[in-house]
């Protein structure tokens, strides 16, 4: 049984409740431990009665500057030595701008606010581009996008909708019949080729049941080439 989750089914090193799916400390464990006693900022939307804010806390060390985002001003109270709670709607981009510019690039963002397509795609907007270069980006609770009250856009657009728009974005260079030939020429010889910040940005997406993992990473335009049998004499790239 792994740290965080003893300390969740314990309730080790907090005084306040915490309400998650058993099925995501596994995902927790494998993404995140790489931030454990490290000077990480570590953002997560949604504080609801506090207590998870003292889990990550407890669980990454005293050096992890915790930050709590809520639409709900009693959360205020749940501001900590280290940690911090911000008041104000996940949805507003001028508010999560004066939160960056306050707390700096996160280095981890974990979406488990309101759970509605408004706020989850217009914090990803905001908070996916500002992020550390090799940070992770995680939505909880992404079910949701299949429950129409959730689905409050006027453009009936979910959440769902969008990452699979991101998805598509993520083969920018690889999607059209057309850069085939293209990306088979060495990239000292070849011209630039458009693509979105987002496929420049972003490694993975991976997928879990109620759970997507945005794995952030720079990278250039693939390179496809053949190379003829080890019997011939072949310099290395």
């Amino acid at each position: 049984m792994s740290d965080l989750y003893r300390s969740f089914l314990t309730g080790e090193g907090r005084s306040r409740p915490v309400d998650r799916w058993h099925h995501y400390f596994s995902i927790y464990e494998q993404w995140l431990a790489r931030y454990r006693q490290t000077a990480c900022v570590f953002v997560e939307i949604g504080v609801q009665a506090g207590g998870s804010l003292q889990m990550w806390r407890h669980w990454l060390g005293p050096d992890a500057r915790i930050v709590g985002i809520d639409i709900d001003p009693a959360c205020a109270a749940f501001a900590e030595p280290g940690t911090r709670v911000f008041v104000g709607d996940q949805s507003d981009p001028a508010f999560l701008g004066a939160v960056l510019s306050e707390i700096g690039a996160p280095d981890v963002v974990l979406d488990d606010g309101g759970h509605f397509a408004s706020g989850m795609i217009a914090s990803f907007e905001t908070l996916y581009p500002a992020m550390k270069p090799d940070g992770l980006y995680l939505a909880e609770d992404a079910n949701v996008a299949f429950w129409p009250i959730h689905n409050d856009r006027p453009d009936g657009r979910t959440f769902m909708q969008f990452v699979v728009d991101r998805i598509v974005m993520l083969h920018d260079w690889t999607r059209h019949r057309l850069m085939f030939e293209a990306l088979s020429t060495p990239p000292d010889k070849r011209p630039s080729f458009p693509s979105s910040e987002f496929c420049r940005t972003t490694r993975a997406i991976h997928f879990y049941d109620s759970v997507v993992v945005f794995e952030r990473e720079p990278r250039e335009a693939p390179w496809r080439e053949i190379r003829p049998p080890a019997t011939e004499s072949l310099p290395l790239p």
